[in-house]
């Protein structure tokens, strides 16, 4: 009876290929990675229709071609820009054109700098995703230790302080946080440059300097969440009954940590992963003005004070898409730690 249990819970569906004893792909999974991957592109599409909307609404098609070629234009010079860029079109048309043309990589020209937008962000984009991607991976880890290590000594007096202290730091606005790195590494210690402009045209060496301190800032308003989520998710799954049952069988507290209950705590500290470099997305915003760090943040504020719309869309449109990214990878991620989810025949 063993055997045929066996050999039925192994068999595949009827009229599903594979070799008998090869385990069929558990269609919740397969429902899971396709219902995420719809919803985001359905994200994706509902958010681009947002960010047009509100950056084309409040401009006539006159306003756009006065932008375009000066203040000074004549009628016929703007009603033929106009006509040319099909400014009277409806604006659902527009909006279709717009992102048909964004997706094949045609992200328009600016109304001000009369450059093409995709040459011109692209870098300012790569820099922005460099600054966060790493930041994240050096707060990550941090994290996830000093996480664990309050967890073991839950309770105790070296974790109420540290939790004190990361809730302090937690209620800080970025641009404190930066302000008090700025004063410290710039102006009391004078170990590095004030500002990060020396990105794009220093030497290797300036470069590095450049990241520094905006990275230092990411990094310490990074830290006191992903570490409160590590801190609370590592104490429940210590205290799990698995967890002592390994215990018990010998195995290493190492062991039981790291291989047992962080496997088992790491859908919410995968969410709190998440949520944090999509804070850190927007929070680059703040501390790329701050110390001049020239990336896409500086350029969307730069582009909203110009009336840059092309500009603006692009920026937008692109942090969007790594908003939702993030989110799908998450999702996935949760996916595969959910025990519920596990394969079936």
């Amino acid at each position: 009876m063993a055997g045929l249990s066996a050999e039925r819970r192994w068999r595949p569906a009827a009229g599903a290929p594979g070799r008998r004893g090869v385990p069929v792909l558990h269609n919740a999974r397969a429902r899971a990675l396709v219902g995420q991957l719809a919803f985001a592109v359905v994200t994706i599409v509902f958010i681009s229709l947002v960010i047009f909307l509100a950056v084309n609404l409040d401009q006539s098609p006159t306003d756009v071609a006065l932008q375009a070629i000066g203040r000074g234009a004549s009628r016929s010079a703007l009603s033929a820009y106009v006509a040319s860029h099909h400014l009277a079109d409806p604006v659902l048309a527009r909006y279709v054109r717009w992102l048909r043309d964004f997706v094949s990589g045609n992200w328009g020209v600016s109304a001000v700098t009369r450059a093409a937008v995709r040459p011109a962000v692209a870098p300012r984009l790569l820099r922005t995703f460099l600054l966060a991607a790493v930041s994240m991976a050096i707060a990550l880890p941090i994290s996830l230790a000093l996480g664990v290590a309050l967890a073991r000594r839950y309770g105790g007096r070296t974790d109420t302080a540290v939790n004190l202290l990361l809730v302090v730091v937690s209620a800080m606005p970025e641009f404190v946080v930066g302000i008090v790195v700025l004063l410290v590494l710039s102006v009391w210690l004078g170990v590095l440059p004030p500002n990060s402009t020396a990105l794009t045209f220093g030497g290797l060496g300036a470069k590095v300097q450049a990241f520094v301190m905006p990275t230092l800032t990411l990094v310490l308003v990074s830290i006191p969440y992903m570490t409160r989520v590590t801190r609370v998710a590592a104490r429940e799954a210590l205290l799990s009954g698995y967890a002592r049952a390994a215990t018990l069988r010998g195995v290493s507290r190492r062991a039981v940590t790291w291989r047992h209950a962080m496997r088992n705590a790491a859908v919410p500290i995968a969410n709190a992963v998440a949520l944090n470099f999509i804070y850190l997305l927007g929070g680059v915003i703040v501390v790329e003005n701050l110390f001049g760090f020239p990336g896409a943040g500086e350029a969307l504020v730069q582009a909203i004070g110009n009336g840059d719309v092309i500009t603006v869309e692009a920026i937008g449109l692109v942090m969007a898409v790594a908003f939702v990214g993030v989110s799908v990878i998450t999702d996935l991620l949760v996916t595969y730690f959910n025990p519920k989810l596990e394969r079936r025949s």
